[in-house]
């Protein structure tokens, strides 16, 4: 049957691996709208075929796909099957519909682990899992005990090697389809940050930062492209923590328009709120200076003086305005009070105030 896939349709045939990294070969049979998958070994003593799997041969590329498969790759296995796990039900179910509609996986297929802080009624637990994730309760393993944790933790999984690496063809192969779609990229990045995002406040409850997390460097690229096309800046990569920042009232804004928080119930609750509390004047680069200048003119100040004043954060004043300004002769160091230094202006060098005509959004903040 000759098929002619429209324009944001997928096929599946293109993506399916013809090889598995055990040096299993994949046999595809195609039945109509379906695929029947299974791997054999190269050498007829290497062992028997896998177990056949069935997907569509044929999927729509819309924000439930990108969404997924953003899930699954902040927060998927990479090895025995299709994997996933977290705490949040919602997301759960975000990716049972994901794996239901785009790859033909039914909930009746999935397995399903419990991981709990603390000693509880076994049954009980699996039957209320069992009946939000709408996964047959025969299907839930024995409760796994881990005190490292403080909420109850949920992986569900189909074993399968080739549905581990279809997952991570499909990742690599429509990455740059991805990053130059500004819809796909935003529908991704929303599924990456409710797997693996963080969202930062101040102790006053002020949005601080967002995060997204990773230890695959290609995904991290991957993600700045996605941002960068959506005109979202962001700091750089910390290898020691895995993950990278972005700050600033514009970039918020703009996630928040594009709705890339909104996948994780808390995470959602947490910017929002953090954001609505957001109350800093965001100001240019020259007129920041000029008003550092204008209080210094008082008198010495620290870093952390400096950044009450203006209302900016410690850093962004330490690493990038007085910098400027003292590379450019307009400040000096002129001792320390504890072990914090002391900043006064120049000798003779004391700009006048700017006129600042107060607008709500204005340059991001460097970090």
């Amino acid at each position: 049957m000759k098929q002619v896939p429209q324009k944001n349709i997928l096929s599946m045939e293109k993506i399916i691996p013809a090889q598995i990294k055990q040096g299993r070969k994949t046999i595809v049979n195609i039945e109509g709208y379906k695929i029947r998958l299974y791997t054999h070994p190269l050498l007829s003593h290497c062992g028997h075929r896998s177990k056949e799997i069935e997907i569509k041969r044929f999927v729509k590329l819309d924000d439930l796909f990108f969404e997924g498969l953003g899930l699954w790759v902040g927060e998927g296995g990479r090895s025995k099957g299709l994997y996933f796990g977290n705490t949040s039900p919602e997301l759960l179910q975000h990716f049972l519909n994901f794996t239901k509609e785009k790859i033909g996986i039914e909930r009746e297929e999935f397995k399903a682990t419990i991981n709990v802080p603390a000693d509880r009624d076994g049954n009980a637990t699996k039957e209320k899992w069992s009946k939000m994730l709408q996964i047959p309760l025969k299907n839930f393993t024995s409760i796994c005990l881990d005190p490292r944790i403080n909420r109850e933790y949920v992986q569900v999984y189909v074993n399968g090697t080739i549905l581990a690496e279809l997952m991570k063809s499909l990742a690599e192969k429509l990455g740059p389809e991805i990053s130059s779609n500004e819809r796909y990229a935003a529908s991704f990045l929303r599924g990456i940050f409710a797997a693996e995002g963080q969202v930062a406040l101040k102790k006053s409850g002020v949005l601080f930062h967002i995060d997204f997390s990773s230890a695959n460097t290609e995904i991290v690229s991957l993600l700045k492209k996605c941002l960068g096309s959506l005109g979202i800046s962001s700091g750089k990569y910390i290898p020691q923590s895995l993950k990278f920042p972005i700050y600033g009232r514009r970039n918020f804004d703009c996630i928040r328009e594009l709705g890339i928080h909104v996948l994780h119930p808390e995470k959602c609750v947490k910017f929002e709120l953090g954001l609505s509390k957001y109350k800093r004047y965001q100001m240019n680069g020259e007129e920041a200076r000029a008003l550092i200048l204008q209080q210094l003119s008082s008198g010495p100040k620290t870093y952390d003086e400096l950044a009450a004043a203006l209302g900016k954060a410690r850093t962004t004043i330490q690493a990038w305005h007085l910098t400027i300004l003292e590379r450019g002769g307009l400040v000096k160091r002129v001792g320390k009070r504890a072990q914090a230094w002391l900043w006064a202006p120049a000798e003779d060098k004391i700009s006048p105030p700017p006129n600042v005509n107060r607008a709500p959004c204005a340059e991001p903040m460097p970090c």
